[in-house]
């Protein structure tokens, strides 16, 4: 799903119609959802599946729980105590229902919105609580009336037959057509429903109607279609005997998506004589795209009280100004029960014979009978004993919610905020499964977290933070019944802030408290997470200058998209250079107008640190049509340990995590997302990301990044928050001014994936620094004069500010002249300044002076970050500078990238070649500093297959049989001698690095091929290579071959021969060194070497190059 570039423009009337504010959404208040819970008691959690009697045997439960006092033994569901039917014969005997969906309503807005009444969004599986009690518990009453024989006999009741069809769901995001618009909030009767019906389609049905007792005079049929494409459909519904009798019922008129209800009446001549018939719906049009699904339909009729051949019926009767019905009910079985389950809590027993069984009635009030000879027996593993906690809501100030599998991860990252390091928060730990039971009766649902915030902060006061950790499935077509070692978010698209928003009264569009969400699948990506959350809180990097980088990103298809996107980045920057943070944004924009990606290098910026990366533009879940990769690419060549940025991405579906993908392999079609990617990567990748769980739209999206920068950098009453509470500062901005539709789904939508308590960029203090490196510049009297004949210098000193920008804030500096004759001290003052500043200062050239120091607030009158930066200085030594006009301490940085080579066995590869099992890869780094052997500065990946269903995966050195040797003080070599290279297709993907950390240009990647049929018939290995002092010609020759001498020629670039050796051979191997002169000049050469059966007839000839370096 790509950014939706649609300009939004409305008018006040259809702004009215889209807000109306008028919706019914369920309050989440006292009394909270566990208050029919007796704490401190052991309950047993049964779960139930099946609709009638059930039997659970004394024996049967756990051995822990006490059935000592039968009659104190109660039964709870969704907050209500239901009536037990019986406790006698050492068993517990009782009616249940699975579970039927009814609280999903809950998500839905309006509540009646939720029009298919046979779905439940998450859970089939309904749960019942077991506890003794300390009163008797409620027993079902039994009725055994007298039979009336004035009461007129019943023979028939109201018989509902109900087909249900669910294999698509309403509002699919599979489906080649797709909703306009989707809110995060179920809507528009969203459920489950039947296969999509295209024009020149039906739907058929066919269905049977037996024992019916009035022919058929007060039936009907109600059913429920769902829109399927974005358009007004009108579908004609036929009902007849079969395909060639049918009539035209009416005409269904719906619009796009929505559910639309519809009954009508059915009549005898809709059957045949054996009482069938059937249900076509057809779309009428032809338009291609004007799609319609079934849900559900519902037979009434009337029907003859009969169960012959039947184990349960259930018998419906209409409301009716009765006291008693006299039932005679043919066929019942034998030791049937009789229950009136008109309130499914509190089932009555109906005592009596089936010829005349009297049913007493509530006048006015409809009224079901279950007549059943059958009793499911509850297994043991559906019943799990349990107690409920009691949550602390006012001391905690940071809950974490997660599941049993993450415990161990989860407690760490607990311990650690907890800690004055971390915070010195208070956490609470919530696994979700007790939220289910405790504050959603059991049934596994987001409404259990909602609810439990509800009272987590109605009791205990609203400055807290949510951590969920875990991954949430809500794709429909994806998600797990029972949602297994989940941590659900609120609806499809996936959001984490209605899960604290509309609580305890207030703002039903804006999140109560700040909630952030780590996707984690195992405790290690947990432990790997907090790592980097410790490195960037403790500042491991040693400085905080990088955080001020700012990188914007932006993409597009059209030269105006990406004009628009680039300009509505533009207008951010002010926000960044003069706002806290005072920082310094690099713009990368696409370079080509079209619809296909482009690759886009910024590695280098994350690599030196960046704190905020923004990127505007098209997307998906796994790139972005400005393509910056994914950060655990190995050829992308990422690599910022302790420097990682916070990321916001504008575009569609870059932030939806819950979609049930987690596999790293590039080539799978369930590959982990680009935004988790880059927060889960360990070492490398982000902080915290902000992105849009599904569409993005231009103006919505601008608007909301529009607050979000100013909260994050101007505000003063935002920008010391954490991220979770400017990410609510800026909902509440954005709700305010607007309460359109566009602004609030994505208000809803922009999901935060990372720790909510982090503060992020910027810092809280200034920290003003000079670079001993590369700040200070000596200049010449003028640029023809030199430092010998110069009277005056100029000193030219950038100074910069890698902390807060403290607008008004006075800067003193201090300049030292240290001489043979005597020191010097001047000093100046500077405003407080962003980013970066330079100072100008001049002096007489006396020549006596040896070293200059530049010291900044040498008084330490002002509150820094970091003292050991405040002071640089300069050497001179003026005979070095006598002739030259100007010196700077940059002079000697180091900004040279290192030279990589690889050879396999000695040469150098060609692409897809193929080579003999378990090669000796030698990697040859060469720098233009003094360098020495380390494995640290090479990282070389391999990836095992010839196409994306692998990834690169990092050699690790301690598994591998290696040497490592200095060649001389600029070079050295590492030696790999693999030994679990088999046969197969492989790549290699190799960088280096230097001292000061330069990274080669360009990363070494070659793919090739393995075979034991490949034969290493006259191969030729000159190592090393680069060469300086010497070169050894190893050659491997197949046994077959017999040669007696071996001609030795190298050759320099002007192809002048410089070496001509004649040897002898005596083995099918054999070797031979060049000891290149000092007089030898450094440069590429060409060898050659002939292999001749005798002195004058050659036969074979191996030739090459090699690189000679001095």
């Amino acid at each position: 799903m790509y950014l939706n570039l649609r300009r939004l423009m409305f008018t006040a009337c259809l702004l009215f119609a889209l807000t109306g504010g008028q919706f019914a959404f369920a309050q989440f208040n006292a009394p909270y959802t566990d208050s029919w819970i007796a704490y401190g008691k052991s309950y047993v959690k049964i779960g139930i599946t099946k609709k009638g009697l059930h039997r659970i045997s004394f024996a049967s439960l756990p051995k822990t729980f006490s059935v000592g006092a039968p009659e104190k033994l109660q039964l709870w569901r969704r907050g209500k105590q239901v009536s037990i039917i019986s406790t006698t014969n050492n068993e517990i005997l009782f009616y249940a229902v699975p579970n039927d969906g009814a609280r999903d309503s809950l998500l839905y807005r309006p509540t009646s919105a939720r029009m298919n009444p046979y779905y439940s969004l998450y859970s089939d599986e309904e749960a019942y609580f077991l506890v003794n009690g300390d009163a008797a518990g409620n027993r079902a009453k039994v009725v055994n009336q007298a039979v009336d024989q004035k009461v007129a006999a019943s023979v028939s009741h109201e018989e509902l037959a109900t087909t249900v069809l669910s294999k698509e769901y309403s509002l699919s995001t599979t489906s080649a057509v797709q909703k306009e618009f989707f809110n995060s909030y179920f809507e528009i009767g969203a459920s489950r429903t039947g296969q999509t019906i295209k024009p020149g389609n039906v739907a058929t049905e066919n269905f049977a109607l037996t024992n019916i007792s009035d022919g058929l005079s007060n039936a009907s049929i109600k059913m429920m279609v769902h829109g399927r494409s974005n358009l007004a459909h009108s579908i004609e519904v036929y009902v007849g005997k079969d395909a060639n009798s049918l009539r035209l019922v009416n005409t269904i008129n719906n619009y796009g998506f929505e559910g639309t209800e519809f009954t009508f009446k059915l009549l005898p001549a809709d059957v045949d004589a054996n009482k069938k018939g059937v249900l076509t719906l057809k779309i009428v049009g032809t338009e291609r795209l004007n799609w319609f699904s079934l849900a559900y339909y519902s037979i009434g009729y009337n029907q003859q009280l009969d169960m012959t051949g039947l184990l349960t019926k259930e018998f419906r009767f209409g409301p009716a100004n009765v006291v008693t019905n006299r039932l005679q009910i043919k066929g019942a079985p034998a030791n049937a029960t009789s229950l009136d389950i008109s309130n499914t809590d509190d089932p009555i027993v109906v005592r009596g014979s089936y010829d005349n069984l009297m049913l007493p009635r509530t006048s006015g009030k409809a009224a079901r009978l279950l007549v059943t000879n059958e009793i499911f027996t509850i297994a043991a593993e559906k019943m799990t004993e349990m107690s409920f906690k009691t949550y602390d809501a006012k001391s905690p100030n940071y809950i974490i919610i997660t599941h049993k599998n993450l415990l161990d991860g989860v407690n760490q990252y607990a311990a650690y905020r907890a800690s004055k390091e971390g915070g010195a928060f208070k956490p609470l730990i919530v696994d979700i499964a007790d939220l289910y039971n405790q504050f959603n009766y059991g049934e596994p649902s987001p409404l259990a977290i909602k609810q439990f915030m509800a009272y987590m902060l109605g009791q205990g006061g609203k400055d807290k933070h949510l951590f969920l950790v875990g991954k949430s499935i809500s794709a429909n077509e994806k998600m797990i019944r029972e949602l297994p070692l989940e941590v659900p978010t609120y609806g499809y698209p996936g959001s984490d802030a209605l899960l604290v928003s509309g609580l305890l009264g207030e703002d039903k569009d804006i999140p109560l408290v700040p909630v952030g969400r780590l996707s984690a699948i195992s405790n290690q990506q947990i432990v790997d997470y907090l790592t980097k959350v410790k490195d960037y809180e403790q500042n491991s990097a040693g400085d905080l200058g990088w955080r001020k980088n700012v990188l914007h990103l932006n993409g597009g298809k059209t030269l105006e998209e990406i004009t628009q996107l680039r300009d509505l980045l533009g207008a951010l920057v002010p926000d960044v250079t003069n706002g806290v943070v005072g920082g310094k944004v690099t713009p990368y924009v696409k370079k080509q107008a079209m619809a296909e990606t482009e690759v886009v290098n910024i590695t280098p910026d994350v690599n030196s640190g960046v704190g905020l990366i923004t990127y505007f533009g098209h997307g998906s879940t796994v790139i972005t049509d400005l393509d910056m990769g994914y950060v655990t690419d190995a050829s992308r060549g990422y690599n910022n340990p302790k420097k990682y940025p916070m990321m916001y991405f504008n575009g569609c579906g870059v932030g939806n995590i819950f979609q049930n993908k987690f596999n790293p392999n590039p080539g799978a079609s369930d590959r982990t997302t680009l935004s988790l990617d880059w927060l889960m990567a360990p070492n490398r990748g982000a902080i915290a990301i902000v992105a849009n769980s599904f569409e993005s739209f231009v103006s919505p999206a601008a608007n909301y990044l529009d607050h979000l920068y100013s909260s994050m950098f101007v505000e003063p009453a935002t920008v010391n928050l954490t991220i979770g509470q400017i990410q609510l500062a800026v909902a509440k901005k954005v709700i305010s001014q607007s309460r359109d539709s566009y602004n609030v789904s994505n208000v809803h939508q922009s999901l935060l994936q990372g720790d909510p308590v982090l503060k992020l960029v910027t810092v809280d203090k200034p920290d003003y620094a000079v670079s001993a490196s590369e700040s200070i510049t000596l200049n010449s009297q003028s640029k023809t004069i030199n430092f010998d004949k110069s009277d005056s210098l100029r000193l030219n000193v950038v100074i910069s500010n890698e902390g807060r920008f403290v607008k008004g804030q006075k800067v003193p500096v201090r300049f030292t002249y240290f001489g043979s004759k005597g020191n010097k001290v001047s000093s100046q003052t500077v405003s407080s300044f962003p980013y970066q500043d330079t100072l100008y200062a001049a002096f007489i050239n006396s020549k006596d002076v040896q070293r200059i120091e530049v010291s900044i607030d040498p008084d330490h009158t002002i509150s820094e970050l970091n003292l050991r930066n405040n002071v640089a200085e300069l050497e001179l030594d003026w005979d070095f500078l006598a002739d030259k006009f100007n010196f700077s301490s940059a002079n000697n940085k180091d900004v040279t990238p290192p030279v990589l080579t690889v050879n396999f066995n000695g040469r150098m590869l060609n692409k897809q070649e193929t080579i003999a099992p378990n090669p000796t890869i030698s990697l040859y780094v060469q720098d233009d500093r003094q360098i020495f052997a380390d494995t640290a500065l090479v990282d070389v990946y391999i990836k095992r297959c010839a196409d994306e269903s692998c990834e690169f995966e990092k050699v690790a050195y301690a598994s591998q049989n290696f040497t490592s040797d200095s060649i001389n003080t600029h070079e050295f070599q590492l030696n790999l001698n693999t030994t679990d290279f088999p046969d197969g297709d492989y790549e290699i993907l190799a960088n280096a690095r230097d001292l000061s950390g330069n990274i080669s240009v360009q990363a070494y990647r070659m793919s090739f091929k393995i075979s034991t049929e490949f034969v290493a018939t006259r191969q030729m290995v000159v190592s090393p290579n680069p060469a300086s002092t010497y070169v050894k010609f190893s050659v491997i020759a197949d046994p077959k071959d017999t040669f007696a001498t071996g001609r030795f020629l190298i050759y320099n670039q002007a192809g002048l021969l410089v070496e001509d050796k004649l040897t002898t051979i005596s083995t099918s191997n054999f070797e031979w060194y060049w000891m290149p002169g000092s007089s030898t000049p450094a440069g590429l050469y060409a060898y050659k070497v002939v292999l001749s059966n005798d002195q004058t007839q050659a036969s074979k000839t191996l030739s090459g190059k090699l690189v000679l370096i001095k």
